[in-house]
């Protein structure tokens, strides 16, 4: 058995900013951002025996992985499956509040040449996490991105780009799954975009 906890990047310069990036090293994480993975680490701590940390490349991943590890004990390995969705021309393209850029996208009201496509972005993920089904034990925490996770989860929900877009994912919340065989369409969802571990999610860990 395998639990992989899924940890969205902490708040980040982009964030703040509304901009669209997959660049590696820029947009840090902002001084709430930080504070956000330090509160993020000590709900990690709630969860027994915790074997690796996995991050995305990606600075803003990087960085939040980096804080967990320093309050777990553990070292980021670097995943480039965990980066952030690639945006093609959409690539620190700056978003409004009212209408969301995939909407857009799908209405062909903006261009979006180079996005990778959801069908693409889906299987890297799960090719990530067959991996870790086959070669790990125990308890595991990957931090990624908004779109990679929750690509993830639309995949053992059968929902698509669009069909998932209220998945609430909020900076440096947990999400959890638990996998009990080779197959990673098996493994159950635990909690989705929590701040906080409760007695309730670790009692089905």
């Amino acid at each position: 058995m395998v639990v992989i906890v899924f940890i969205r990047h902490a708040q980040s310069v982009s964030n703040v900013q509304r901009i669209l990036s997959d660049d590696i090293n820029k947009y840090p994480l902002t001084d709430e951002g930080r504070q956000q993975a330090k509160e993020t680490a000590k709900e990690l701590r709630k969860i027994p025996a915790v074997t690796r940390l996995y991050s995305s490349p990606i600075l803003r991943a990087y960085q939040t992985a980096s804080i967990i590890g320093e309050e777990l004990g553990l070292v980021p390995i670097i995943d480039d499956r965990l980066r952030e969705r690639e945006l093609g021309e959409l690539n620190n393209f700056r978003i409004d509040e009212i209408n969301n850029w995939r909407v857009k996208v799908y209405k062909r009201e903006i261009s979006a040449k180079g996005l990778e496509p959801w069908e693409i972005l889906m299987k890297r993920i799960v090719s990530f996490v067959e991996d870790i089904i086959k070669k790990e034990e125990g308890t595991i925490i990957a931090v990624s991105h908004y779109d990679p996770i929750r690509a993830f989860l639309s995949y053992l929900i059968d929902l698509d780009d669009i069909g998932s877009w209220g998945i609430s994912l909020p900076n440096a919340s947990i999400s959890i799954v638990k996998c009990n065989d080779e197959n990673a369409k098996n493994c159950k969802i635990i909690c989705i975009g929590t701040p906080i571990l409760t007695t309730e999610i670790l009692s089905r860990l």
